[in-house]
C-alpha cells in the first residue's frame, strides 16, 4: 500500500546534518616511501553518502520521482562537500556496479563564482550517474542484502564514519536465504532475520553508524500490514549490524533525524504474528478446496506451529470480497475450517486452533483480490 504515514522526523538544515556523516580520506599525493606524511597530505574528514539504486523492472514508473530525490541529495552534498558513492542492487552479487564515487566539492576554485561552478558541475555529474544507474533493469530475484554488503565494502575502504545510506526501490528480498514475498516469512521478521545471520550474511558492526533511508521499499499492491512487516524486517536488520533506519517512505526527506519505531505487534512476553494468505494461492476459485501448490506455504506454517512456536495458538479468520449475491459467510467459514484441518493433520493440536468465517466484513483497501483471504494470527507467549 503506497499511501502510508511518513516515518521520519522533520528534516534539518542540510549542511549541518551532514556534518557528522563522513569519511577519512585524502585528496593529496602520497608521501615518498619511508617518509612521514606531511601536514598537507594528512587524511581529511568529509561527509559521506552512499546510494543504492534498485534494478527491479517494476520500479520503472518511480524513476521520475527518484530523479528529483537525487537532486535533493546532490544539493545537500554540494553544500557540505560530501563524497557520494552510487551503486546498484539487483539479482545477486554480480549486479553491483559502482557508477559514481567522488566528493561534490570544488577542486581548485580561486573565487566564489569558480567554486560554485565547480560544485554545480559535480552535482550535475552525480545526478547523471544516478540516472544511468536507475535506467538499468535486471529481472530476477531481488538481492538487496548483497547490495548492502557491497556498499559496506565501499564505505569501509573510504573509512566512512556515520554515513547516510539511501536505498531506492523494491526491498522485498527474494534471493536466498530468505524470501520476503512468502507471507509466512514476511510475517515473522525476527525469525526470518535469524536465517540471514545463520548464513553469515549479517555481521555485527558491519553497518555501524549508518543512517539508512529507504524510498519506495514496498511494491505496488502491498497492504498496510505487509508494509509494516517489511519495514520491521529491515529495521531489525540494520539495528543488528549497528545502523539505524531513519526513514521509510515514498518521499525522500534528506537529511532527516530520528529513527523509525519498532512495529506495534509485540509487547513484553507476548508476540502476535499475523500471516495474511491470499485465497488465490490457496483455494480453487469460489470453493473451499486447496490448490495443489498450497502445501508449500502451509507447510512452512506447520513447521512454525510444531517446531518454532510449539506453544503458540493460531486464530484462523476467513474473509471474502464484497461483490454482491450474499455475504460470503459460509465460504469464508469453510475455508477457515479447511486450514484448521490441514494444520491439525500436520501435528498441531486442535486445542491450539480456532477457525471463524467473517464473510465480507472488515474489507481492506486494494479490491477483491486482497479481500479474498485467510488470516492466521499466531499468539506467541
Amino acid at each position: 500500500m503506497k499511501g502510508r504515514l511518513r516515518l521520519a522526523a522533520a528534516a534539518t538544515a542540510g549542511a549541518l546534518a551532514l556534518a557528522g556523516c563522513g569519511s577519512m580520506v585524502t585528496n593529496q599525493p602520497a608521501s615518498a616511501p619511508g617518509q612521514p606524511a606531511s601536514a598537507s597530505s594528512q587524511s581529511a574528514y568529509i561527509p559521506t553518502t552512499g546510494i543504492l539504486v534498485g534494478t527491479n523492472p517494476g520500479d520503472h514508473g518511480l524513476h521520475p520521482a527518484w530523479a528529483a530525490d537525487a537532486w535533493q541529495v546532490a544539493s545537500a552534498a554540494g553544500q557540505s562537500g560530501a563524497r557520494v558513492v552510487i551503486d546498484r542492487f539487483g539479482t545477486g552479487p554480480g549486479s553491483s556496479d559502482v557508477m559514481f564515487n567522488a566528493p561534490l566539492t570544488s577542486t581548485d576554485g580561486q573565487n566564489h563564482l569558480i567554486v560554485q561552478a565547480q560544485v554545480t558541475h559535480a552535482e550535475d555529474e552525480m545526478v547523471r550517474a544516478f540516472g544511468k544507474e536507475q535506467a538499468t533493469a535486471i529481472p530476477g530475484p531481488t538481492d538487496l542484502i548483497s547490495g548492502i554488503q557491497k556498499m559496506e565494502d565501499h564505505l569501509r575502504e573510504l573509512h566512512a564514519v556515520n554515513p547516510d545510506v539511501i536505498v531506492f526501490g523494491d526491498a522485498v528480498q527474494t534471493a536466498g536465504p530468505v524470501n520476503l514475498a512468502d507471507p509466512v516469512q514476511l510475517a515473522d521478521p525476527s525469525l526470518t532475520l535469524e536465517k540471514v545471520k545463520a548464513q553469515g550474511l549479517l555481521q555485527a558492526s558491519a553497518c555501524r553508524g549508518w543512517n539508512v533511508y529507504m524510498v519506495d521499499p514496498s511494491p505496488a499492491g502491498f497492504s498496510g500490514l505487509q508494509d509494516e512487516q517489511l519495514r520491521e524486517f529491515w529495521r531489525e536488520f540494520f539495528a543488528a549490524c549497528g545502523g539505524h533506519l531513519v526513514l521509510w517512505d515514498t518521499t525522500l526527506i534528506f537529511p532527516a533525524g530520528g529513527q523509525v519505531p519498532p512495529a506495534t505487534s509485540s509487547t513484553p512476553g507476548h508476540r502476535k504474528i499475523i500471516v495474511p494468505l491470499p485465497a488465490s494461492v490457496l483455494f480453487v476459485p469460489d470453493q473451499a478446496i486447496l490448490l495443489p501448490g498450497a502445501g508449500r506455504i502451509l507447510g512452512e506454517l506447520c513447521r512454525d506451529l510444531t517446531s518454532t512456536y510449539p506453544n503458540a495458538t493460531a486464530q484462523i479468520a476467513g474473509y471474502t470480497a464484497a461483490v454482491g449475491g450474499g455475504d460470503g459467510m459460509a465460504l469464508s467459514q469453510a475455508r477457515a475450517q479447511v486450514l484448521a484441518s490441514y494444520l491439525e493433520a500436520c501435528g498441531v493440536s486442535a486445542s491450539r486452533l480456532s477457525a471463524h468465517g467473517y464473510g465480507d466484513h472488515d474489507q481492506i483497501p486494494g479490491g477483491w483480490a486482497v479481500n479474498r483471504r485467510v488470516v492466521v494470527t499466531l499468539q506467541v507467549r
